[in-house]
């Protein structure tokens, strides 16, 4: 072996060893990162989750049973809330939901969504939402398709899928409240 085909094989030996180290430190980055930011994070998305269902029913009390919320008013059982997640445009999308005793919406609010800005974004804006309110399973749907929710126009897709997410756990809750009327 010459000297020059030895010098090669080192210096790509050494530059393997360059970039297996640089992984080991940026994964040991990462990882602790991770570790020291867990609780904040988790932290942050319960504050975020309480903020939506005091939004939906406010100054109630909240009881988590089965994954749903049975809110609370002075004792007394006012609904059900849940939170929800469904596909959108440009990802997911987190919501919270809440139903009355009389199985209409109470209140719709976005947690978080990664729609595109300015478009899909807005069916987290209180003008979409609150299309939302009063409505019974046969009006949630969107108005070209027979019911009582306008589009977001250029949005279609998210606003469709707001919707769909919607009536999806409208029909849960429904089941829940009337499993809990007896």
């Amino acid at each position: 072996m010459s000297w020059s085909s030895a010098l090669n094989a080192m210096r790509g030996s050494r530059s393997i060893a360059v970039l297996t180290l640089i992984c080991l430190v940026a994964g040991a980055s990462l990882s602790i990162t991770h570790h020291f930011t867990e609780d904040k994070i988790r932290e942050a998305e319960k504050a975020e989750t309480e903020r939506a269902l005091s939004e939906i029913f406010p100054s109630a009390e909240f009881i988590g049973e089965n994954g749903y919320y049975k809110a609370m008013k002075n004792g007394e059982f006012i609904g059900y809330a849940a939170i929800v997640e469904g596909k959108g445009y440009g990802g997911t999308i987190k919501m919270a939901i809440g139903i009355c005793l009389d199985e209409t919406i109470k209140r719709v609010r976005v947690i978080s969504q990664s729609e595109t800005p300015g478009l899909g974004s807005r069916v987290a804006e209180d003008e979409f939402l609150i299309q939302f309110e009063g409505k019974n399973l046969e009006e949630l749907k969107l108005r070209g398709e027979g019911g009582e929710i306008d589009a977001i126009t250029g949005a279609t897709i998210s606003s469709d899928a707001v919707v769909d997410i919607v009536r999806e756990e409208f029909q849960k809750l429904v089941e829940v409240l009337e499993g809990a009327k007896g």
